[in-house]
């Protein structure tokens, strides 16, 4: 068992204990976090709902025929594209798909949610928008010359990256792109927003911070050692997973590496991110919650380190357990 002390140099990331969740029989390409829940998308064509906590599926979600590529969550929904082409509506409570969106042409890569507004990307290159409450598709973005891998929304903002190595920022009024962000050597595959930054990670291994009024990259990520699948950003801190088998933690102002989890026997597929707990799901079949936990320099802040975060209970016990022997 791992023990947790605190570290002499303020401000250091330190990891908890890790749980590993195992159910999915295929690779686990998405995951995303709903209050203490886990949603997880599978090639196994399942979709799967975890407890934080104990670490227990509480449900599985079956109706796809082929795997699921992009889950979202928002209120009571799960949305989730697939390899078939279709994108569909559950309820969470009862596990039931309420809606099949059908309309693209190839495989749903991504999906987002905004308001009543499904947003999602494809392999047939474009951008749909539907209207949750219909299931209508109420307009097609084109614009990609490529596989659209991720979309993402802020404001009034739809965020796209794609194989075409670009990334593209569309207004949702005018449902024009009004910039297009070129400096990827690679197909672009997955896109985050804080502020007036998107984060982008690629093929090309690295990631991009990008300033979206000036529309210049202000910084490139460099670490990984094989494609970069999925970026997650919180406060000062990006999560990036890779098919280096690793995660790894950023600092945004620095753009320095500051941790590299370790864990996953293959691709990490999805990286998400809520309070202190990094959840990353892998082609090992595996979804892990990595526990995060920054520290100040003085034990005796420990404890308000403690009570400045969500921690499950497991890990609350354990860091209250290490404070006790450190005063000791």
């Amino acid at each position: 068992m791992m023990t947790q002390t605190p570290p002499e140099n303020p401000g250091e990331i330190q990891i908890g204990l890790e749980k590993v969740l195992k159910g999915h029989i295929w690779s686990v390409w998405s995951v995303a976090i709903k209050d203490n829940l886990i949603i997880s998308g599978s090639d196994d064509a399942k979709i799967k709902i975890w407890d934080i906590e104990s670490g227990e599926c509480i449900k599985t979600l079956e109706g796809h025929p082929d795997g699921v590529l992009s889950v979202a969550t928002k209120d009571n929904l799960i949305i989730s594209g697939s390899w078939d082409k279709t994108i569909k509506i559950w309820d969470i409570d009862s596990g039931k798909c309420i809606k099949t969106l059908e309309g693209h042409t190839n495989f749903i890569r991504s999906v987002a949610i905004k308001d009543n507004l499904i947003i999602s990307g494809s392999n047939d290159e474009i951008i749909k928008i539907w209207d949750i409450d219909t299931g209508i598709c109420v307009k097609t973005l084109e614009g990609h010359i490529g596989y659209v891998i991720s979309v993402a929304i802020k404001d009034n903002l739809i965020i796209s990256g794609s194989l075409d190595k670009t990334i593209k920022i569309w207004d949702m009024n005018t449902w024009k792109c009004i910039k297009t962000l070129e400096g990827h050597i690679l197909g672009v595959t997955s896109i985050a927003i804080k502020d007036n930054l998107i984060i982008s990670g690629s093929y090309d291994n690295t990631i991009k911070i990008w300033d979206i009024n000036s529309e210049l990259c202000i910084k490139t990520l460099e670490g990984h050692t094989n494609w970069v699948n999925s970026v997650a950003i919180k406060d000062n801190l990006i999560i990036s997973g890779s098919d280096d088998k690793t995660i790894k933690i950023w600092d945004i102002e620095s753009g320095k590496c500051i941790k590299t989890l370790e864990g996953h026997t293959a691709y990490v597929r999805s990286v998400a991110i809520k309070d202190n707990l990094i959840i990353s799901s892998s082609d090992d079949k595996t979804i892990r919650i990595h526990p995060i936990i920054i520290f100040p320099n003085e034990s005796n802040k420990f404890q308000a380190v403690i009570n400045s975060y969500w921690l499950p209970e497991y890990l609350e016990q354990h860091l209250m357990d290490c404070f006790n022997q450190d005063k000791d």
